[in-house]
């Protein structure tokens, strides 16, 4: 089999090799000090682009990273290095780093340094994701993160309590912080109750997730299925484990049912209804395609 050809674009060039543009002194290297977007790719077309990149922009906005790429520049270079890799099922990765410098302890003024951008894009293993599909097991952990956990920085440390539930055989884990429900630390958590769905409102201690909104604001609807977030009480422990059903949202695997949790059946311990609602339903919109 042929090797897949890499086409990566940076800081306005596109390039073949990234050894031929990592720097040692970028401080994305030095400190985690960037944030990033993960797009999936469905049937050679990136699936609600415009979202990620309105993340982006606020992740940005937030770490204080001035921009140096215009959204509709972000559109046309994703279509490129997809068209030019040949991906047809996969990611685009965007990482957007504060620029490379001294290694200084501080965050510099906001024009001292000129942001790096690296768009790149790689196949998926399709499998690992209709594996999923199905129902996973997940653990809960005591969400002991600090503030500005909604901000999709490069300083992923969440992938320690997916390791940790990863070598207990569970999909993900699912963070706990006084007894009420957060996120997971690769997904968003969603709940069944009498049919309507819930999940936490939006805070600085979980991401904004993409796959999150568009359940709530597209999916749920076209389903007809009831769904309650931002004005809705906090999600509790045992909200979450009496529920009729419980799903994950990422961008990477879509709506992942949960079977079970730290042992202990949700449900009847199969794939619920809503859940395979909202499955259909959300494959229809990547279908259909989104912007």
């Amino acid at each position: 089999m042929a090797e897949a050809k890499t086409t990566i674009y940076y800081n306005h060039n596109f390039y073949y090799d990234f050894s031929k543009i990592i720097s040692a002194d970028d401080r994305g290297l030095q400190f985690g000090d960037g944030c990033y977007e993960w797009i999936r790719v469905f049937r050679g077309h990136p699936f609600a682009l415009s979202y990620h990149v309105d993340r982006l922009y606020r992740s940005m906005r937030l770490l204080g990273i001035r921009p140096v790429t215009a959204p509709d520049e972000f559109t046309e270079i994703v279509e490129v290095v997809i068209e030019e890799t040949g991906v047809t099922e996969g990611y685009v990765k965007i990482i957007v780093t504060r620029g490379s410098g001294d290694h200084d302890f501080t965050i510099p003024s906001r024009n001292a340094l000129r942001p790096n951008v690296l768009v790149y894009a790689k196949p998926i293993n399709l499998d690992s994701i209709a594996k999923v599909q199905d129902g996973v097991k997940c653990i809960t952990m005591n969400d002991d993160r600090g503030h500005h956990c909604d901000i999709l920085s490069l300083n992923q440390l969440n992938m320690m309590a997916r390791a940790e539930a990863q070598k207990k055989g569970a999909y993900d884990a699912i963070f706990i912080k006084d007894g009420l429900l957060t996120e997971a630390s690769h997904s968003n958590v969603c709940i069944v109750k009498a049919g309507v769905i819930w999940t936490p409102a939006k805070n600085e201690f979980m991401i904004p997730g993409i796959t999150r909104s568009l359940v709530l604001s597209r999916v749920a609807p076209t389903a007809g299925v009831t769904s309650i977030d931002d004005g809705a009480e906090p999600v509790r422990l045992d909200n979450m484990m009496d529920a009729e059903e419980v799903f994950l949202t990422n961008s990477q695997d879509g709506i992942v049912p949960v079977l079970s949790i730290d042992g202990k059946p949700i449900g009847d311990g199969k794939v619920g209804t809503v859940t395979r609602k909202i499955q259909e339903h959300y494959h229809h919109l990547m279908t259909d395609g989104l912007p």
